[in-house]
């Protein structure tokens, strides 16, 4: 700096509203947008997958249950359905299966309609306490699966989803859970 010349320095106040819910208290306490969550459209279909005896109020139940089991079509026209909820559903796949489940989810979902995923994640408790549990899942799983190229080919990665909200919750480490959104394109 030359004589005579002051150095500025620049403070650029951000203004807040009160965080009233969980993506703004993120937002606020990151100082960074949050990840996208996409509320799901009324006036459609909207499903809850694997949903055993957990209803959700407006949503239909499939599973073994009410007669449907994963891996299988699912009884609904292409883009017909605005939302699917799935929780501790997808860590008692097979590989295979969970594929076709996900597939299925893929061609009923109308365009920008959410995928609502909840597994344990693979650092719980919960992760390895059901002798059923089958696949892990990690804060990458929806990313290595669908956006690496550098797999050999033996799965096809042309998803027609993006990832939204994808977040590691839990009230301690024992019953940790990744909660996703997998918005449909």
């Amino acid at each position: 700096m030359g004589t005579g010349e002051a150095k500025v320095t620049l403070i650029v106040k951000r203004n807040y509203s009160a965080p009233r819910h969980l993506q703004t208290l993120f937002e606020t306490g990151m100082d960074r947008p949050g990840p996208k969550f996409v509320q799901p459209r009324s006036q459609s279909v909207w499903l809850n997958l694997g949903a055993g005896y957990k209803f959700i109020a407006g949503t239909i139940p499939l599973g073994a249950e009410q007669g449907w089991w994963a891996g299988t079509p699912l009884p609904y026209r292409d883009k017909e359905v605005g939302a699917i909820w799935t929780f501790h559903l997808f860590e008692h796949l097979d590989k295979d299966t969970f594929i076709a489940t996900l597939r299925e989810c893929e061609r009923v979902l109308q365009s920008g309609a959410p995928l609502t995923v909840v597994v344990p994640h693979y650092i719980s408790e919960g992760a390895y306490h059901d002798l059923d549990h089958k696949i892990f899942f990690t804060e990458s799983t929806w990313k290595n699966l669908m956006c690496n190229t550098y797999y050999d080919g033996t799965m096809e990665r042309n998803w027609k989803f993006e990832i939204g909200i994808n977040l590691i919750m839990g009230l301690n480490v024992r019953n940790l859970a990744l909660v996703s959104q997998l918005i449909k394109t």
